[in-house]
């Protein structure tokens, strides 16, 4: 089966994306940073399917991507010594890892941890947000290869995904900045300069 591939700016594409949240159907979409693959972060078997298309293992999370920074504190506990740099660095470039609330969906969580998105995107600020739905996601390419940009080798690799969304994407992956610790630390990228400069801490 081949992919339905949609432009970002296509009127249909809400509807499009809305009907594979609700079908269990598989996602790739354009990001701030690179192309992630997902789907509804509820729904166990596309859950499932993403893991074996990536050659993922069940102990590695998914990380939530959110429509708006508001929708954030819906997932993850946002205490008050650290909304001010959650406002600062969202939405953009940046995986935080916050406190995990209950309904957080058990795909993105870890030790009680959730990793949180805000893309700076125009399918997130319009499409995601006018239904007010989250995607999990991941990158697209298998575990331990280099993301991938194009569309027909992103459907080469991966044939079975359901509805391909094409957009602009910056082309390097999200810095993640773990808030759950104080001071803050980087684990994927750098630390940004406002963080290095003053504490911060996190709690529920």
């Amino acid at each position: 089966m081949i992919p339905t591939v949609m432009n970002g700016e296509d009127p249909g594409v809400a509807a499009a994306v809305r009907d594979a949240l609700e079908t269990g159907q598989t996602i790739i979409f354009p990001t701030d940073t690179i192309y992630g693959i997902g789907g509804n972060p509820w729904d166990d078997a596309v859950v499932a399917k993403v893991r074996a298309l990536k050659g993922r293992s069940a102990d590695q999370p998914f990380t939530l991507h959110v429509a708006c920074v508001a929708d954030v504190s819906r997932y993850a506990h946002v205490a008050d010594r650290i909304r001010s740099a959650v406002n600062e660095l969202l939405p953009g470039p940046y995986t935080l890892i916050l406190p995990a609330r209950p309904e957080a969906p058990p795909c993105s969580v870890t030790a009680h941890t959730i990793g949180v998105r805000v893309p700076r995107h125009v399918f997130f600020a319009s499409i995601m947000a006018s239904l007010g739905a989250p995607l999990f996601g991941t990158s697209v390419n298998a575990h331990g290869e280099d993301p991938m940009s194009d569309v027909n080798e992103m459907i080469d690799r991966f044939p079975s995904v359901d509805l391909v969304i094409l957009g602009d994407i910056g082309g390097s992956p999200s810095d993640i900045i773990d808030l759950c610790v104080a001071p803050p630390r980087a684990l994927r990228g750098r630390l940004p300069a406002s963080l290095r400069t003053s504490p911060t801490g996190s709690g529920g």
